[in-house]
């Protein structure tokens, strides 16, 4: 299965805020064996939605899309999700009522109109509940693509992917394993390390990747590869590494696909 994600709102674009939500989704999907196909970020303009939903479409099993989905008039992604699946937005007593309850609850301004248009959904969209905030997440399917739509909020959309997301994309027969190892080096730089292990790459199988992640004083190298047999993809990748140990092994410090050198260090030390 491939994906693509899809943030909306000039407040990406503009550097006024950090696209947190694609990292953590693109993690989130690696981990059930979704392949992550591209990550955009677009305007909050009709026209430009309007293009990345065709392209995501036509390149795309899964399209995750956060962000436009706010009271104001500036959130357009429900009326324009509406307009590339030519439905119409209706309403959805259930998500009227949780809105009310919300308001009831933790707001002392009572509900004005833009409000109760949180409840106004596609026709064809099935409910996932938002428990923290009015924006329900939408599940729609056109041309057995699936479009999600969710809240641009990083902690209610966390929470609609994890309760309502990943478990249905899960469900989904025959998605294949992801695997990946990274190892960490330190004192040499990609090129070097590069020519050190020349023939070793050149001969690696045609189903297992190598990607160089340099950074300050230190280089990752990450073997990633695909399988349905969990146990056969990961012993492919095991011995790929006992090979690159036994090229490289001066200059490996660890093991990690997120520990730092800093953090080595400081875990030697306390040890």
């Amino acid at each position: 299965m491939k994906a693509t994600i899809i943030t909306i709102g000039d407040e990406i674009l503009i550097g006024q805020i950090v696209d947190t939500n694609s990292a953590w989704m693109a993690q989130e999907l690696n981990k059930i064996g979704v392949h992550v196909h591209e990550i955009i970020s677009i305007s909050d303009e009709r026209e430009h939605i309007l293009s990345a939903f065709a392209k995501a479409e036509s390149q795309s099993d899964l399209v995750l899309i956060t962000g436009g989905l706010g009271p104001t008039k500036d959130d357009i992604t429900k009326t324009t999700i509406c307009e590339y699946l030519n439905d119409e937005l209706v309403l959805n007593q259930e998500v009227l009522e949780h809105v009310t309850r919300l308001f009831a609850k933790y707001v002392k301004d009572p509900m004005v109109d833009m409000n109760k248009a949180q409840a106004m959904v596609p026709s064809r969209a099935e409910i996932i509940k938002n428990d923290f905030g009015t924006a329900p997440g939408m599940w729609l399917e056109n041309n057995k693509v699936i479009f999600v739509s969710m809240p641009g909020v990083p902690f209610e959309m966390k929470e609609i992917m994890s309760s309502g997301v990943l478990p249905r994309i899960m469900a989904v027969p025959d998605l294949p394993f992801i695997h990946h190892r990274t190892i960490l080096t330190a004192g040499q730089g990609e090129s070097t390390i590069a020519t050190r292990i020349e023939e070793w790459e050149s001969n690696l199988p045609l189903d297992i990747k190598l990607a160089y992640l340099p950074s300050l004083g230190t280089v990752r190298l990450r073997l990633s590869t695909t399988g349905k047999d969990k146990n056969a993809i990961e012993k492919a990748v095991d011995d790929q590494i006992v090979r690159l140990y036994q090229l490289i092994e001066d200059i490996i410090v660890g093991e990690s696909n997120e520990e730092s050198l800093v953090n080595q260090i400081s875990r030697l030390f306390k040890e």
